[in-house]
């Protein structure tokens, strides 16, 4: 498994598709307590005409930290090590997928890095103030239950999305990048308002919605994202 290492983490990565420089890359950042195999259907119908890179955010999958490295986790530094990842393998111009939480590590990619072309965020919130009271229920039922059993790293992941992201209206009016926000019709987790307010709020910003689909639209709706996919980037 090709690996690259960045503040202390050693991230696991993966490349599919055609290695080719007509094709714009595109990076796939999964979601909180996943990794990138969430994505292995809906690249499948797209890996002729495409390049993908494919990363385990740190303290997921295959990425895991070095000695004496925080065991903390925020987005910010996680969208440092995507970039980072793009950086060390010199790609000048990318497009980001991301779901969930990499729905919220690409909106910071594409805040902080102009070598961000496109980005498709699915199912993501820009505050915890864009959670429903049902996925804030559930996040504090879990971390709770980590907390009892002693499992801290899934503590902190249910820590993370309580208490993060913080990014303002003001910073999403300054991403020019072209965003294409997604969220499923019935996605329990995410208001639909905040969703839409998103992708007002990014001049060159887009909203769709996935008929009859929740949260997991990468696993219960691989097709319509493969399409979004390939009609977007």
């Amino acid at each position: 498994m090709p690996y690259f290492i960045h503040d202390g983490h050693k991230l696991h990565y993966e490349f599919c598709g055609q290695d080719d420089p007509e094709y714009v890359p595109i990076l796939l950042l999964h979601g909180n307590g996943e990794n990138m195999n969430i994505f292995s259907s809906t690249v499948r119908p797209l890996l002729s005409s495409n390049c993908f890179y494919l990363l385990d955010s740190r303290l997921h999958g295959g990425s895991e930290p070095l000695e004496g490295a925080l065991t903390e986790l925020h987005y910010e530094d996680m969208a440092e090590d995507a970039i980072a990842l793009m950086e060390q393998l010199r790609i000048r111009e990318y497009d980001v997928v991301g779901f969930s939480d990499g729905g919220i590590i690409a909106l910071i990619m594409a805040m902080r890095s102009k070598a961000v072309r496109k980005v498709i965020t699915i199912g993501a919130n820009t505050s915890p103030d864009g959670l429903t009271f049902f996925a804030k229920l559930m996040m504090k039922r879990e971390r709770r239950a980590a907390e009892k059993r002693g499992d801290t790293l899934a503590a902190e992941r249910q820590r993370l999305m309580l208490e993060e992201p913080d990014i303002t209206l003001n910073d999403l009016a300054k991403i020019i990048a072209e965003v294409t926000v997604v969220l499923g019709e019935k996605d329990p987790f995410i208001k639909r308002r905040h969703s839409e307010q998103i992708a007002f709020a990014i001049p060159h910003g887009s909203h769709t919605l996935v008929p009859g689909a929740g949260h997991g639209i990468p696993e219960t709706h691989p097709e319509e994202l493969a399409e979004i996919i390939g009609n977007v980037l």
